[in-house]
């Protein structure tokens, strides 16, 4: 599991720990911009299983093994419908980088070649709010969108011929689902989600609040 950066930790637990801070509650028109990082995304998950990490098809022989990866990173903007509700659409980047293996029933395995990728992702969401309190809010969220996933040889394996045509298909649907989430702050706001998906098994943010008072005084101006 990609492991979180120690700073994302410590800023959303000052931002988690602050209950003088308060939390208005949203309001209809209220809009909302969010930076996040999420671990472990759901294709991950899924095609973990298969040795696969992130690939979007399963039917290439041999595996592949993550070397690297940045995370899921996402920025997002929601508009509150009322206080119950809101809608976003949102944009992550991930990149990574594997090692393409013959497959293990074949005797050893044999290094095919050595790859980079990265993946972008489209998504609307709707956010269901569990609880909408002055300190707090719970909610859920729900998403549904596309993925894109490019890929590139960096190194043919000893002996192996260049092979840079591994038929992957580079568009995939991709979905979330998150049973709850946690934000705490007034308009600068720190969050954690818990779900699946391709934001990731956690993922962690900071968010900016706008009600629509102030986005109409500060469209006038």
């Amino acid at each position: 599991m990609q492991k979180i950066p120690a700073i994302l930790i410590a800023s959303l637990a000052v931002l988690t720990a602050l209950p003088f801070t308060l939390c208005a509650q949203d309001k209809t028109g209220t809009q909302e911009f969010s930076l996040s990082y999420g671990t472990t995304s759901g294709t991950d998950m899924i095609q973990g299983f298969y040795r696969n990490n992130s690939r979007p098809n399963f039917d290439h022989p041999g595996y592949f093994d993550a070397t690297s990866k940045t995370g899921n990173i996402f920025a997002t903007y929601r508009y509150f419908i009322n206080r119950r509700l809101d809608v976003g659409i949102t944009l992550g980047m991930e990149a990574l980088t594997f090692d393409h293996y013959t497959n293990p029933d074949m005797g050893s395995p044999v290094l095919l070649g050595k790859y980079k990728a990265s993946i972008a992702t489209l998504a609307v969401e709707l956010k269901p709010v569990y609880y909408n309190g002055r300190f707090v809010q719970l909610y859920g969220l729900i998403g549904i969108g596309a993925r894109y996933f490019q890929e590139s040889l960096t190194e043919a394996g000893p002996g192996v011929a260049p092979q840079n045509n591994l038929q992957v298909t580079p568009f995939f649907l991709n979905t979330q689902w998150t049973p709850i989430g946690l934000r705490a702050g007034k308009r600068l706001c720190g969050f954690a989600e818990i779900g699946v998906g391709y934001k990731g098994l956690l993922n962690v943010g900071v968010c900016y609040k706008m009600d629509k008072k102030k986005a109409a005084n500060d469209h006038k101006e």
